[in-house]
């Protein structure tokens, strides 16, 4: 059926412009400061297992006390409509389109460099400025170690070759890389080093470290676990180092709808992989931090266990039931505060899908205490703590405070890439006022 258009009179046309000036002026809404839920679980299991060896303006709905999912669009990157005053600790430092054209995503490496990635090349901050380090790479990066080098996998997997700043060193079998099996997913990450100096990276198929010269490659055989628990799944493994040397391993395994499982975690002493045994010898293994005490936290399926190396002794903490229709799928991300307390990240899972919402909790003596309300699942990053034990948390559109477990919006930017650097420094990309920055927000500062 077709429709006239009605004639636009000038009076019609100036009522409308009103209107959407109006509309345009952001309006400053208080954070909700209803009391945080607290959730004491009973399931709590000690076991001991033999001792082992160790690894206001616009305020954006998206983090408030609420037990109701707050359903937001997913935010793009559009100009800010009016300046918007920032605390001081936010500084942006220099715009993202001057390097390449525009930042993907940061990363920091173990010397505390900052990195820019892009489609056209990386670059270094250097003096508050831009240096381009490597530019038209064929591949994907795998990483950048503590000396600079830069990690970059062939594009058949077939090789690895390492970039120096001036120099390409190339690996493949004759220096012990063995190829990538055939995959439209394979990857290799990592460049984190040892007690010994040498580096490790996981793939899409084991794991392999780097002793200066050769790779060695430990597959999932070798490390103890079995077969994938299903075929045609997308194989995640990853590597964290712990202040002792120790190196853990995680794997989980992944399909359309999310984790279907996996072969749990594996730890290596320098000479022996152990873990076969463990509580954790399978499932989804997303998640491993060490806390300040040398204890090792870590999120399997929607469980969060710790472990303490001094005495081999398994803590599992199992979390409450989700405050919304649906189950715990796997925790996203997890961070431990300077006092031991894990600040767990769990997806919820609903229908057919495990990417709809997400929680934060912060666990103190067992009990769960959810922070905020449940938020679509998008990009979320923390916490983030500062040597007082406040933790900062990007969460959707807004960069938050949390005090006493009350989060608190101290900006409404929507943050893409977040990484922390020395001395309290976090280093972020988000839009502002029509163009996207690099910023800091210096946590010890306030």
């Amino acid at each position: 059926m077709n429709h006239k258009s009605p004639k636009l009179t000038p009076a019609v046309l100036a009522t409308l412009a009103l209107l959407l000036a109006v509309a345009c002026v952001p309006v400053a809404t208080p954070l909700p400061t209803n009391i945080p839920i607290s959730v004491p679980t009973s399931d709590v299991t000690l076991t001991n297992i033999p001792t082992l060896p160790p690894t206001s303006t616009s305020i954006p709905p998206i983090l408030t006390p609420t037990s109701e999912p707050t359903r937001t669009p997913i935010p793009t990157a559009t100009p800010t409509p009016t300046p918007i005053p920032l605390p001081e600790m936010f500084h942006p430092v220099i715009p993202a389109d001057e390097v390449f054209g525009g930042i993907e995503w940061l990363r920091t490496s173990p010397d505390g460099g900052l990195w820019a990635i892009t489609e056209a090349g990386i670059a270094r901050l250097e003096d508050g400025s831009w240096s381009r380090y490597l530019s038209e790479y064929t591949g994907e990066l795998a990483g950048i170690d503590g000396s600079g080098r830069v990690w970059v996998l062939g594009e058949d997997g077939s090789e690895i070759s390492a970039w120096s700043g001036g120099d390409w060193t190339t690996y493949g079998a004759d220096a012990g890389w063995t190829p990538l099996a055939e995959s439209w997913y394979y990857y290799a990450s990592g460049g984190q080093s040892d007690a010994l100096g040498q580096l490790w990276f996981a793939t899409s198929q084991d794991v392999r470290v780097f002793d200066g010269g050769r790779w060695i490659v430990f597959s999932p055989e070798d490390m103890g676990m079995g077969p994938p628990v299903g075929e045609d799944l997308d194989v995640v493994f990853g590597v964290t180092i712990l202040e002792s040397g120790t190196v853990w391993v995680r794997e989980c395994e992944w399909g359309g709808p999310g984790p279907f499982g996996g072969r749990g975690v594996r730890w290596f002493d320098g000479s022996t992989w152990h873990g076969a045994d463990s509580p954790v010898a399978s499932g989804c293994a997303t998640t491993i931090v060490e806390d300040n005490s040398g204890n090792v936290w870590l999120g399997v399926e929607e469980n969060l266990w710790r472990y303490a190396p001094s005495s081999g002794a398994w803590t599992e903490f199992a979390p409450p039931e989700p405050p919304i229709e649906g189950r715990f799928g796997f925790l996203d991300d997890l961070a431990v505060d300077p006092s031991g307390d894990p600040w767990p990240m769990i997806v919820i899972c609903g229908g057919a899908s495990c990417y709809g919402n997400i929680a934060l909790y912060h666990v103190h003596d067992g009990t769960w205490t959810q922070i905020g309300g449940v938020a679509e699942y998008d990009l979320q990053w923390g916490p983030i703590f500062g040597a007082d034990g406040t933790a900062w948390i990007f969460w959707g559109r807004g960069v938050y405070r949390a005090v006493e477990d009350i989060p608190e919006l101290m900006a409404p930017l929507y943050a893409r890439s977040v990484v922390t650097g020395g001395s309290g420094r976090v280093w972020f990309l988000a839009w502002y006022e029509g163009q996207d920055w690099l910023w800091t927000l210096d946590i010890e500062s306030e």
